[in-house]
């Protein structure tokens, strides 16, 4: 019953019985501050998830949308480009008779949809391009001007 007379122990050291091993120390969160849709995605995910998407479902040109945090939906017709912070796309619009070119920051872009479209229900551009690809006639150049010579045109007075 005689104590132990000195021995102090320190606030914040944890004894534990003999047999019991610390839990390892809990991974680091996943990191929040990336875009979920990044350049792989445009570049190699997209690509290869339309072409598996067509394979299952035997469809030609999905229609694919992207939607942004805007609360926008856009119908892509293909990707022009990619960066390591915005993807460049040829989108079809309602509002536009024509393809667009429009660019997003990845951290707009919060979800990607892909839709299979019969061609009697299609209102938008597929994803997958056409065969063929209307080219408009070239430019003809005009035919050189001739240009009279200038020596010996001088009038004598």
């Amino acid at each position: 019953m005689g104590r132990l007379a000195g021995m102090v122990q320190p606030q914040n050291v944890i004894y534990l019985p003999p047999g019991v091993v610390p839990a390892a120390p809990a991974p680091p969160p996943a990191r929040t501050d990336r875009a979920p849709f990044d350049r792989q995605f445009f570049e190699t995910v997209l690509p290869q998830a339309v072409a598996a998407f067509c394979k299952q479902v035997n469809c030609g040109a999905p229609r694919v949308e992207l939607f942004t945090t805007d609360g926008s939906t856009h119908f892509v017709a293909g990707i022009s480009g990619v960066t390591d912070s915005w993807v460049a796309v040829q989108a079809a619009c309602d509002d536009h008779p024509h393809v667009i070119q429009a660019f997003f920051p990845y951290q707009t872009v919060y979800r990607v949809e892909i839709h299979a479209e019969s061609d009697e229900n299609r209102r938008h551009l597929g994803f997958v391009a056409p065969t063929e690809v209307q080219v408009p006639p070239a430019v003809q150049p005009r035919p050189a001007r001739q240009v009279s010579s200038a020596k010996g045109s001088k009038k004598k007075a």
